[in-house]
């Protein structure tokens, strides 16, 4: 796969701390962009007139067309330069997401959301292979953990802050405006901080085709550790995007509970992804995601099949949020056993892609599962639960099946 005619971003050394927090804070931004309807989709729903389920819709979509953006960027990205790539799709997620802020009824605000994904998709793809490709590998770990730790970042400040803006400033449109020009002030500092340096000559990446995705695709412990990935995925968006409807409605925290929901869920889950990856190394894979598959099963449970006590319900509805990264942490480690050096951006569309799909997969089926009852509660949550605590039993056995096929894979 590689091939000398590919372009390429070189990131001088100096000042590498500031390039890497700027290109966290694009994954920030991305991140925001996939997670700020889990906080503000109720309310978006309720304010264009539409029953209260069709807010996980404006997660579906988003996810859906970011998998899509992925592989489509996963084939094209290597044919224009990094810098071009990475700013064309952070302005253009910035462009749409004010447009979501602005869409006169709920058809209009889907398609946004829709362009929107197709952006975010190319986005990471190029924020992770500049950082792969451009940060020394004794430095590497902690750049990519520092852009990885977004999502988590996302719920710790984000959803807080994305639930002020709506309380504050206009409703539920400020933060998708307040986001969208967020995306686009990141622009110009990207666009300075990827510009070459006088003289200097890129290095070449490798070129993803598609015959490579599929070469790669095609192998037992790919799609091993892709299964991994596609059912954290999926189990995570059957709850993640009605938790919001379900604290105001079921379990009735309000909006000042529901900010706590999200900000106690995010401080947790800054904690415990990075003592999942801790337990992963000390104890190893499969006791690590047993030991989650157990932990996620109380805290669901807890939450979604018995009587939730009024004082219990904003700790235990942040909990969900924090094993459910976690879970995510066990697969996503897990798999990043698959691929070679050679193979690493390849596999990492793969997983973008995957991932995406897979949540928007979960999203859509929670929408068609739910049904709102009068006074706004949601039926049908612990169906769900349900779902998500059996997905999580199969992770062990997967990890399982990979330890049994890594070493078998070709040299």
């Amino acid at each position: 796969m590689p091939s000398p005619e590919s372009d390429a971003v070189t990131i001088p050394s100096g000042g590498s701390a500031r390039r890497v927090a700027l290109l966290g804070a694009i994954a920030f931004v991305s991140a925001m962009g996939a997670t700020i309807v889990f906080s503000i989709g109720a309310f978006a729903a309720r304010g264009l007139g539409v029953p209260l389920e069709w807010a996980a819709l404006t997660s579906s979509v988003f996810s859906a067309s970011a998998g899509v953006g992925g592989l489509i960027g996963a084939l094209f990205l290597a044919r224009v330069s990094r810098r071009v790539s990475l700013v064309g799709s952070l302005i253009g997620l910035g462009l749409f997401t004010i447009l979501c802020g602005l869409a006169p009824n709920f058809s209009l605000l889907l398609a946004a959301r829709v362009l929107s994904g197709l952006c975010a998709g190319p986005l990471m793809a190029a924020v992770l292979t500049i950082i792969v490709d451009a940060v020394p590998e004794e430095r590497r770990n902690r750049a990519v953990s520092a852009v990885t730790g977004s999502y988590g970042l996302a719920l710790v400040l984000g959803m807080p802050l994305a639930l002020l803006l709506s309380a504050n400033l206009g409703g539920w449109r400020a933060p998708f405006l307040a986001l969208g020009l967020g995306c686009l002030a990141l622009a110009p500092p990207a666009w300075r901080m990827l510009a070459p340096a006088p003289g200097a000559q890129a290095a070449a990446l490798p070129r993803v085709t598609a015959a490579g995705l599929l070469r790669l695709l095609a192998r037992r412990e790919s799609l091993t550790g892709l299964a991994l990935i596609s059912g954290a995925s999926f189990a995570t968006l059957l709850i993640s995007p009605n938790l919001s409807a379900y604290a105001l409605h079921n379990a009735g925290v309000g909006e000042t509970g529901l900010r706590l929901v999200f900000l106690i869920g995010g401080t947790l889950a800054l904690v415990t992804t990075r003592l999942t990856g801790w337990a992963m190394d000390r104890i190893g894979p499969l006791p690590a995601s047993v030991a989650m598959a157990l932990a996620l099963s109380i805290v669901v449970g807890s939450a979604f099949l018995a009587p939730l006590p009024a004082v219990l319900a904003v700790p235990v509805l942040g909990m969900v949020l924090s094993v459910q990264l976690a879970r995510s942490t066990v697969a996503q480690a897990s798999a990043t056993r698959v691929a070679s050096p050679a193979e690493r951006i390849t596999f990492q569309c793969l997983v973008a892609a995957v991932t995406s799909l897979a949540q928007s997969a979960g999203a859509g089926f929670s929408a068609l599962v739910l049904q709102e009852q009068a006074g706004g509660a949601l039926w049908g949550m612990e169906w769900l639960a349900l779902l998500s605590i059996a997905v999580a039993w199969t992770a062990p056995l997967l990890v399982m099946a990979l330890g049994r096929l890594l070493p078998l894979r070709p040299a």
